[in-house]
């Protein structure tokens, strides 16, 4: 084969990226190189023109199809990380960012700060053992249906499920960071909260009515620095965070069981959260703490909802 016909075929597959890409510029180089023999025959010279016409062809075909090949395995492994756990607009832009956020066939680790989210149900102990365990599935996935919806309408992304509880990441996948972004998120991961609380108390309401038990929830959030990306193998692999953010966030959810018992939800947040929220929510400090697992004390705050807004709905006894 004519080896610049085939490094020009190779160059086209590599801009190519689609089939119809392809045909329309191969089409053009074919019709160029038909058009070249037939000028040069009307002056009495003859050039081949099935030798390069094939060579250029085939190498293009031949990388057009493995980059489509490997393009496809890329988006199959952002899809299966992604796709349930993400809104479909975050989806679609990891898989634009692609050759930002994948390294080597995996999504590449990076360090940035987000706001990581926990929550839990409180009193799901007692519930698990009055229900069977079909309907207490039923039950439980009702609870998470909702929940996981409302975390995803505002970006965050579903970590984890731990029984009754779920972890949720609010900054990630995308690698944008600067102060405005950090603070959408912090607001975010809040909003959530309190939208999850407005959605308990409707939940309580319906099981109520058909005589299935009630909870309440509490709910952990911290914002700073952390390390996200792909941990398992390429058959199992999974998206996840790591870092004292995480610890702290976790901790904050499960601190003093008893505080704000009252509550049908209870939102705990640290200071650096705290500094990102403004004055458009109502805040009580609890104070300086030592979290399980922390030597350091850390100040932390209750969210009581937002100005102007009454106070979310208590725990019914």
């Amino acid at each position: 084969m004519d080896p610049p016909w085939c490094l020009l075929g190779g160059v086209l597959g590599l801009k190519a990226h689609s089939a119809w890409r392809f045909s329309l510029l191969g089409f053009a180089v074919v019709l160029v190189i038909g058009l070249s023999a037939y000028s040069a025959f009307l002056y009495r010279w003859w050039i081949p023109l099935a030798p390069p016409a094939l060579a250029f062809v085939l190498t293009a075909g031949l990388v057009t199809a493995y980059l489509t090949s490997l393009e496809r395995k890329q988006r199959a492994l952002l899809m299966q990380i992604f796709s349930k756990h993400v809104s479909k607009e975050v989806a679609e832009s990891l898989w634009k960012q692609r050759e930002q956020f994948l390294s080597n066939g995996r999504p590449r680790s990076q360090k940035l700060v987000m706001t990581a989210f926990f929550s839990d149900l409180r009193g799901f102990t007692t519930v698990s053992e009055k229900m069977d365990p079909q309907h207490l599935m039923d039950w439980l996935n009702i609870y998470m249906e909702k929940m996981t919806g409302i975390i995803m309408a505002h970006g965050g992304i579903i970590d984890d499920f731990a029984g009754d509880g779920i972890k949720a990441n609010f900054g990630l996948p995308l690698p944008e960071q600067n102060e405005s972004v950090i603070r959408k998120d912090a607001l975010s991961a809040v909003k959530s909260a309190l939208d999850m609380e407005r959605e308990m108390h409707q939940l309580n309401t319906r099981w109520r009515e058909k005589g299935l038990p009630e909870v309440g929830m509490r709910i952990g959030i911290y914002t700073g620095p952390a390390v996200a990306g792909a941990l398992g193998g390429l058959e199992r692999m999974k998206y996840t965070t790591i870092g004292d953010t995480i610890n702290i966030a976790s901790r904050l959810e499960s601190y003093d069981k008893e505080l704000g018992k009252e509550a049908l939800c209870r939102i705990l947040i640290g200071e650096s959260t705290l500094q990102y929220l403004g004055p458009e929510f109502r805040t009580e400090r609890i104070g300086e703490v030592s979290l399980k697992g922390k030597e350091e004390k850390i100040t932390i705050y209750r969210v009581l909802g937002k100005e102007g807004c009454p106070s979310g709905p208590q725990k019914k006894e």
